[in-house]
């Protein structure tokens, strides 16, 4: 389904959310449950740790793509466009070496605002999004850039991303043994949860006020 109007979007955020927070929920019951056996606890502590991340990385990418499709149809022309969606729209217009140092590559950037000003944008929703594997704080601050979304709601955040989210989840995946309990689980849990659900927010929230077109456009 593409994602065309407010209502789409709503509900594809809404329901990447729901399915997300319906395992991870389901996750720390296991763990309720098994409070008793020492054994199985770190084991499950260790595989929520590893979803926990899944489910960041994979709702920060998804909902992100939804969110640039859904501003790809409105079919906005380029002068409209707030600075970060404008870079998106032109880097898929022009091929620029961005290692030459010859007048002609930059020309290609003058040409596209002489020229492309006016055209309707073609914002590349499908490969824009690059988590990188890896989605760390910086990352994430690359993609929240581009969506024109607030970053300061995530600073306080970047030392869990970076050392525990991102940082515990490599070291399980590199088959290092980290001690983690269920209470480990259960704040990281609550702490992601919460960081999916501002970042859904912010989504949904400049959508609406249409913060991705450009001042001049919105006071019209």
């Amino acid at each position: 389904m593409k994602i065309r109007t407010l209502d789409d979007l709503s509900d594809k955020l809404s329901y990447e959310l729901g399915w997300r927070k319906k395992e991870l929920t389901g996750l720390k019951y296991l763990l309720d449950q098994n409070k008793s056996d020492r054994s199985f606890i770190p084991l499950l502590a260790r595989c929520g740790v590893v979803m926990l991340y899944a489910h960041w990385e994979g709702f920060i990418k998804i909902c992100s793509r939804c969110y640039l499709e859904f501003i790809a149809m409105q079919r906005h022309c380029n002068s409209q466009l707030k600075e970060n969606l404008l870079t998106l729209s032109m880097r898929s217009a022009i091929s620029f070496n961005n290692e030459s140092k010859k007048s002609s590559e930059f020309g290609k950037i003058t040409n596209f605002f002489l020229t492309q000003m006016n055209a309707r944008s073609s914002i590349p929703f499908k490969t824009a999004i690059n988590t990188e594997s890896n989605l760390s704080s910086s990352v994430l601050k690359e993609i929240i850039w581009t969506l024109n979304l607030n970053y300061s709601l995530f600073e306080s955040k970047e030392k869990f991303i970076d050392a525990k989210l991102l940082g515990q989840r490599n070291h399980i995946a590199h088959g290092n043994d980290i001690a983690l309990d269920a209470d480990d689980y259960c704040e990281w849990r609550k702490i992601v949860l919460d960081m999916m659900t501002t970042f859904k927010n912010e989504i949904e929230n400049n959508a609406v006020t249409k913060s991705y077109l450009n001042t001049a456009c919105m006071a019209n």
